[in-house]
């Protein structure tokens, strides 16, 4: 009987002492908040300042960043799937693309853009795979926070295991134009949609030169740098 009487006033000490403790804790927060609320009814002015303030910031942050501003630069990848648009050849040709390119906006919306690309051809003679290197520009004509509209054009270089057309060179010019779109993603990346005419000729470098225009669609990942 004794030990459980001990027991029980041990019980009720450490009771009372969490008690005890828990008023104080509840006192030192309350004087806080009061503490608080004084010195924000003191100057309820510089309260209200400091908010609108920070608001402030934060609204011109937002507005700050428009996407294609000078001075930007940017990368990319991409794929495009591409077909015949004339009749020249008796059946339609198509062609298969994928690389990466680097962008520079030297103006507000206007962007200059270096390609590299691998390109398979399929044809009815021999099948080709080919690397070209262009050179394009941009004009954002629509440039929001989450959406651009752009027109495009530009040239570049070609060079392919067997000659493109059949009938034509395994070296060629590719001159393309076009227009396209970018939509904003997570993390300040945008996704780039487009359609180009493409154009594949050698300038008549080469005697005949039967060209070829298509139809490209792409889409790609655009990246800040």
């Amino acid at each position: 009987m004794p030990l459980l009487s001990s027991q029980r006033k041990t019980a009720v000490f450490n009771s009372r002492s969490n008690i005890d403790r828990g008023i104080i804790l509840w006192l030192v927060a309350l004087t806080a908040i009061f503490s608080s609320i004084q010195k924000a009814a003191a100057n309820p002015q510089k309260t209200a300042s400091d908010g609108l303030e920070r608001s402030d910031t934060l609204e011109k942050q937002d507005r700050t960043y428009t996407f294609g501003d000078k001075g930007e630069e940017r990368w990319y990848v991409q794929g495009a799937l591409a077909t015949t648009l004339d009749r020249v050849e008796s059946d339609p040709r198509r062609f298969g693309l994928a690389g990466a390119g680097l962008s520079k906006f030297f103006i507000n919306g206007h962007s200059v853009n270096l390609e590299l690309n691998t390109i398979y051809f399929d044809q009815p003679g021999n099948n080709a795979v080919g690397i070209n290197l262009a050179l394009l520009g941009r004009w954002h004509i629509v440039r929001q926070r989450n959406w651009s509209f752009f027109i495009g054009g530009g040239a570049g270089v070609m060079n392919t295991t067997s000659d493109v057309p059949e009938e034509g060179a395994s070296f060629n010019f590719t001159p393309q134009a076009g227009v396209g779109t970018t939509f904003a993603l997570k993390n300040n990346r945008r996704l780039l949609v487009g359609l180009n005419w493409h154009h594949i000729s050698h300038a008549d470098l080469f005697g005949a030169n039967p060209g070829r225009d298509s139809i490209m669609g792409y889409i790609g990942i655009d990246f800040p740098r």
